[in-house]
């Protein structure tokens, strides 16, 4: 076939088909135009249903003129008979009564019911009689209203909300949005369908989808309200869009009250229906008909690309709200075990008495061993802190980097708990920290600095005098110092309290059982004992008679508070960073029961679901 002749094909086509035909008849074409999509085959088609009806006309027209012929006869008859006693009756067909009884059943019967309902909504044409309805031009008008630059800007701002309103919604709110997003779509596509005259069948075949979603549209009260609510405040975050607004505002308004004028769409949908059918069909029975399930509450109806991010993005939900979960249980277990809080979360460092008087006794003068003297090492930041290294220096590094005699005072063993050198850098930087201390004491013997000043010249405010600046530099340095090592410590505790966890369910197996009496020789997140942690330690010092537990609890409670009275930002971080998560938990439990429509429960269950199901 030529590019020539198929051309033709199309304009003997739109001929053929704009050909005034009877209802029966255009509904007989709208039939068969449907077999096949080839312009030829239906062209073919159309010619013949025109000849089966022009042969059925012809063949009624004889049967009629042989009626008339058979009336007359009967007639002459009935005359050249006037003489005789008794006239023979008029012969009548026995269809004739009916064909009388239904003009005026349609007359004053059905027809009338159009006739009315054309009146009302201003939808249909009716003829003389109430014959030959015709869908009225309000309707064409109706779908011809929006101008271009209003129906392309308000399809942006649906395709907006569509792959981005998931990400602000509820999903009642995004389905509603998205759920008329396609009845505009389907709506505005309909005005092509009104340049040639259509017959109603094919009006209501191609309408289908858009009925769909209006009679589903309709079924929600609070559609027009959830519609402008959102969809212009979404737009409003989009640069580019946000200037077509009021062409945007226009198209939505026209689309949500389609219902408020004349005629309603409704009415005008039900317009095809009564012409098709000959008899008025109410709204109701149409969505009846259609069947059209009701827009879902709790999960995204969007396409397969939006539904797998909206899973996606729930998923990451779930890790990031288990995960600060666990944080914040860590941290409070952490605060519980080594920090002393009052109701009104205050921290107590009642505790620095005993390891001052302790250090005092073992290493200082009897002559200095006063009240007033310890009182005035403790109230200065670099004074204290010198002898709290010195305490740790001699209490409790033998224990990470040589042999521990546990038991009892005649009897005991020696023992090896951490591995010879894992504790190196630690104990070298004790040792480090202690010199410098040392030297700037000995070097500012009658310096005053009291914890007041260091509060306030680590609260932001300006410190011009040189030696200040030093020595907040040396403490800065030995505070992170003991965050991270009692963050270290306390990963040996950690492990060892799980370790317990899982020997009270019975869940351990013979590697973690032998770590009871093996040697610590690395640190890092994992369940094993500390080694003889329930075998007491013989020392001259205040440990005597202590357990290996108790050491190591009692050495990173000793760090972790050390490092807050220095203001290491990372250990402080730790008392008050429960309020943050709390807050960001807060969000994210909010966010997932906005995309899942549930509470947060700890399980990954997802609720999306693909639009292509509905």
């Amino acid at each position: 076939m030529s590019a020539t002749s198929r051309t033709d094909a199309h304009k003997i086509f739109a001929d053929l088909y704009r050909k005034a035909r009877p209802p029966e008849q255009q509904q007989k074409i709208d039939e068969v135009i449907q077999k096949s999509n080839d312009i030829f085959i239906r062209i073919d088609l159309m010619k013949k249903v025109d000849e089966e009806f022009e042969q059925k006309k012809r063949e009624e027209n004889r049967r009629t003129e042989e009626d008339e012929k058979a009336a007359k006869q009967n007639t002459g008859a009935a005359s050249s008979g006037s003489q005789s006693k008794t006239a023979p009756k008029p012969v009548r067909r026995a269809d004739s009564g009916n064909v009388g009884l239904g003009f005026f059943a349609n007359l004053f019967g059905g027809n009338a019911a159009i006739t009315k309902f054309a009146k009302e909504t201003g939808t249909v044409e009716v003829g003389f009689l109430g014959r030959n309805s015709r869908i009225a031009p309000s309707v064409e008008r109706l779908f011809k209203a929006l101008k271009e630059d209003q129906i392309i800007s308000t399809l942006q701002a649906l395709r907006l909300a569509e792959s981005q309103g998931w990400r602000h919604w509820r999903p009642l709110v995004y389905n509603i949005v998205l759920n008329f997003n396609k009845f505009f779509n389907n709506f505005i596509s309909l005005d092509s369908l009104f340049i040639d005259e259509i017959s109603p069948e094919i009006f209501l075949n191609r309408s289908l989808k858009m009925q769909m979603y209006y009679a589903r549209h309709l079924s929600r009260e609070d559609a027009k309200e959830i519609i402008l609510a959102n969809v212009p405040e979404l737009v409003k975050k989009d640069e580019k869009l946000s200037i077509k607004l009021p062409a945007i505002l226009s198209g939505l308004n026209y689309g949500l009250n389609l219902e408020t004028g004349r005629p309603k769409l409704t009415d005008a949908i039900r317009a095809f229906y009564v012409v098709s059918n000959r008899k008025v069909i109410s709204w109701e029975e149409i969505v009846d008909s259609l069947n059209v399930p009701p827009i879902n509450e709790t999960k995204f109806q969007g396409s397969p690309d939006i539904t797998k991010e909206v899973d996606t993005t729930l998923i990451k939900l779930s890790d990031d709200i288990l995960t600060r979960g666990n944080k914040k249980e860590e941290l409070q277990n952490l605060r519980q075990r080594y920090f002393k809080i009052d109701e009104n979360g205050k921290i107590s460092f009642d505790f620095l008495n005993g390891v001052v008087d302790d250090y005092f006794s073992h290493h200082m003068p009897e002559n200095m061993n006063s009240s007033a003297f310890k009182s005035s090492f403790k109230g200065m930041p670099h004074k204290l802190i010198y002898i709290l290294l010195r305490d740790f220096q001699s209490c409790y590094s033998p224990i990470l980097e040589g042999t521990v005699k546990i038991g009892t005072k005649n009897h005991n063993r020696d023992v090896i708990i951490i591995q010879t050198g894992l504790f190196k850098g630690e104990i070298e930087e004790i040792n480090n920290l202690l010199r410098q201390l040392d030297a700037f004491n000995k070097k500012y013997p009658s310096f005053q600095y009291t914890f007041a000043t260091f509060n306030q010249n680590t609260s932001g405010s300006s410190v011009e005098d040189q030696i200040t600046v030093n020595l907040l530099r040396l403490l800065g340095e030995a505070s992170a110092f003991m965050g991270k090592f009692a963050e270290k410590i306390n990963t040996i505790v950690e492990n060892h309290l799980l370790a317990k966890d899982y020997e009270a369910k019975s869940q351990l197996n013979d590697r973690v059982l032998a770590s009871k009496e093996k040697v610590i020789d690395e640190i890092k997140v994992l369940h094993r004992f500390i080694p003889y942690y329930d075998s007491t330690i013989v020392s001259g010092n205040r440990l005597n008679n202590k357990s290996l537990e108790y050491v190591f609890v009692d050495m990173a409670q000793l760090l972790f508070n050390y490092a807050v009275i220095y203001k290491d930002k990372f250990t402080v971080n730790k008392l008050t960073v429960h309020r943050k998560i709390d807050a960001e938990l807060k969000a994210l439990r909010a966010e997932y029961e906005r995309l899942s429509g549930k509470p947060f429960d700890g399980g990954g269950s997802l609720h999306t679901e693909s639009s292509e199901a509905q």
